[in-house]
């Protein structure tokens, strides 16, 4: 038992290390998760640096969007990280989906769709970053060269995931198992699913 263990983990992590430096859903998911996690510590130690304190607080007024960048890039990274894993576990091990244990389904649902709707906060974060510009242009406060700083670093990390997921979209052929058709029939949420879909794979 011990030892199939041992070969399930060394094919797993063969499989993610082979499949981690080329572009692959496994190269995706993780550069994706680790890039918003990396994002995330970066531009909150920039910001507490830099920021201009009163009487110990963060004199900035802008710290509560930038603070739900954060928060909602934390939570983007972790589920690509999770997706990571799980693909690599599903591919290693070559899983039967037939007769689908709960464990596998939720591994399932993880890698097929929470991707694809997870883009839909990273629409959300363009809002949150578009303010914050506005706000370090014209609040006094914010207006200091190391928060700007922390900005041009969030706007970077916010394309990168973009341009990154499209690149990987048109590189990457979708496994069946993932697959995930659109209905023939057009409406609002397939049009949104369709536009989310666009930003990768």
């Amino acid at each position: 038992m011990e030892r199939d263990e041992e070969s399930w983990v060394s094919v797993t992590g063969f499989f993610f290390l082979s499949n981690v430096v080329r572009v692959t859903f496994v190269s995706y998911f993780f550069w994706s998760g680790a890039v918003l996690l990396a994002g995330a510590i970066i531009s909150h130690e920039l910001f507490i640096h830099y920021s201009p304190l009163i009487n110990g607080n963060i004199a900035c007024s802008a710290k509560y969007n930038f603070y739900v960048i954060l928060y909602i890039w934390i939570i983007e990274g972790s589920i690509f990280i999770l997706a990571c894993i799980s693909y690599s576990v599903i591919e290693a091990r070559n899983l039967n989906f037939d007769n689908l244990s709960l464990s596998t389904q939720v591994i399932g649902i993880m890698i097929k769709y929470m991707p694809t709707w997870l883009r839909i906060f990273h629409i959300f974060t363009f809002c949150q970053v578009t303010v914050l510009v506005l706000q370090f242009l014209f609040l006094p406060e914010c207006n200091s060269t190391g928060l700007q700083i922390s900005l041009v670093v969030i706007s970077v990390i916010w394309w990168f995931i973009v341009i990154f997921g499209v690149i990987c979209k048109r590189k990457i052929a979708i496994p069946p198992h993932i697959f995930d058709p659109l209905k023939a029939k057009s409406d609002f949420f397939t049009e949104i699913h369709l536009v989310l879909r666009s930003m990768g794979p």
